[in-house]
């Protein structure tokens, strides 16, 4: 079993994750449970701007876009991954990211009180570029500041704290609290607040061991060592001797097209976008975006779905906790293998389900499809879910990092981004069973086989042990 990693580097993965992963799950819900108020929102300041009020399937239409361009701006913020890391640095990186997050939640507080949905659009945009790059910039980050026997551990608190994000995310916004017509700018209040506490405490933590020996900086570079792993002055030249190995190995930053043009470097980079694709397309964005409209579609009162809810992002962060524990012991390819397959059978179920709804409309099957998308949360949180944030970076080099994060974070948030602005018109044309069956069952049974032909295991493993394999 992977070593538990020192306090100190513990709790730094937490900080740091706390100005990136925490938001991007925080984002992910927040429109969930607290919909009608956003709709009523967007009608409103439409009318106020143009005079004409929506109808209630516009709105909704508008509304699940509105929900979407969170990553259009991710797609950009993943294309900046590889450029930011390599000029200004991966610390310096989550400068420009967590202060672009906070400029953009302060203009969704602002778009409340000048009532412009408009601006509200814009602030989601920039909204999610910055968290695409902070997602990316910490995955590095981790990555290269980790001792090797428990880098699974750090590199999985990516993926908890996105379910953490979810489950507070979840609670704050339901209409119980703060997600009404009146309050809910308060939700944005709440993250404020948190990004400007890990802005305070970023300047104290070093810039990671493999970026300072990158540019030379080997005085820095053993100074972090001791910071992150905690050893004892005579163990850091092993680390920092296994990072100029890698660095010899792959001795300056490569272009994409470098990348691509290596066999080995390519099958990396082409895995990990696989991965992070299949994320999105394993009908977890949906779940997230819209889990309480789908139990409410199932017989669920507003309510029952919106308790629902917070009980689905529960088991998600119960899971992820499993997940850092196990991930050094099982390994990455057997975790995502069994978390895809899993996933694939309980979406099959999901679909049965919502199927039968349409046909009978039996109460149980909402109760029921709570307990299935549960089990379908503890599956993808305890696999595919945060390892697809971090494995991509253990396939390749050092200096093809940037572009191995970039390209698997672009595969996610693309694919999130179609996903979340089809779903709703493809489900009012065919239903909402054959919606799943169509976008969440063909593509996981398509990247099971590829991944059990061709994902190497990365597990305590560096690059050139991978190309190996």
């Amino acid at each position: 079993m992977g070593k538990i990693p020192p306090i100190k580097l513990l709790l730094i993965a937490i900080v740091i994750s706390l100005g990136g992963s925490f938001h991007f799950g925080y984002q992910l819900v927040i429109t969930n449970p607290s919909q009608a108020a956003f709709i009523h929102f967007l009608k409103t300041s439409n009318f106020d701007h143009y005079g004409k009020m929506m109808t209630e399937s516009e709105a909704k239409t508008i509304w699940s876009i509105i929900v979407a361009v969170l990553f259009a701006g991710a797609i950009c913020g993943s294309l900046s991954i590889g450029f930011i890391s390599a000029k200004v640095g991966r610390k310096r990186g989550l400068y420009v990211s967590i202060g672009c997050s906070i400029v953009s939640v302060l203009l969704a507080i602002i778009s409340y009180h000048v009532n412009s949905y408009e601006l509200y659009i814009v602030s989601r945009i920039t909204l999610g570029y910055s968290i695409a790059l902070s997602l990316g910039l910490s995955a590095m980050f981790f990555n290269e500041s980790s001792p090797r026997q428990c880098r699974g551990f750090v590199s999985m608190m990516t993926g908890t704290m996105v379910q953490v994000g979810t489950f507070t995310g979840a609670v704050i916004s339901m209409p119980l609290l703060l997600g009404t017509i009146d309050r809910w700018w308060y939700i944005y209040l709440v993250e404020i607040i948190i990004l400007c506490c890990v802005m305070v405490i970023l300047p104290f933590i070093p810039e990671s061991p493999g970026y300072l020996t990158q540019c030379g900086n080997e005085d820095a570079a053993r100074k972090a060592i001791l910071f992150f792993h905690g050893c004892k002055v005579g163990a850091v030249d092993a680390s920092l001797n296994e990072i100029k190995e890698n660095l010899r190995l792959n001795a300056t930053k490569m272009s994409v097209i470098a990348v691509f043009k290596d066999y080995y470097l390519r099958k990396g980079v082409f895995t990990g976008t696989t991965i992070a694709f299949s994320m999105a397309f394993s009908g977890v964005a949906v779940i997230n975006a819209f889990a309480v409209e789908m139990l409410k579609n199932t017989g669920l009162s507003t309510e029952d779905a919106a308790f629902g809810n917070i009980g689905l992002c529960g088991v998600s962060v119960i899971s992820s906790i499993i997940a850092s524990v196990v991930v050094d012991r099982f390994g990455r390819r057997p975790l995502i293998l069994f978390s895809l397959s899993a996933l694939l059978i309980l979406n099959i179920i999901i679909f049965v389900l919502m199927f039968c709804f349409d046909k009978f409309e039996l109460d149980w099957i909402g109760y029921t499809l709570i307990v299935v998308i549960s089990l379908f949360l503890f599956f993808f949180a305890i696999g595919l879910g945060p390892l697809s944030f971090f494995v991509a970076t253990e396939m390749v080099g050092q200096a093809a990092r940037g572009t191995a994060q970039s390209c698997a974070s672009l595969g996610q948030m693309f694919g999130r981004l179609v996903i979340l602005i089809i779903f709703y018109p493809i489900s009012d044309a065919i239903g909402q069973a054959f919606t799943y069956l169509i976008l969440f069952i063909v593509p996981i049974a398509l990247a099971l086989i590829f991944l059990y032909s061709n994902m190497p295991e990365t597990k305590n493993k560096d690059h050139k042990a991978v190309c190996i394999v």
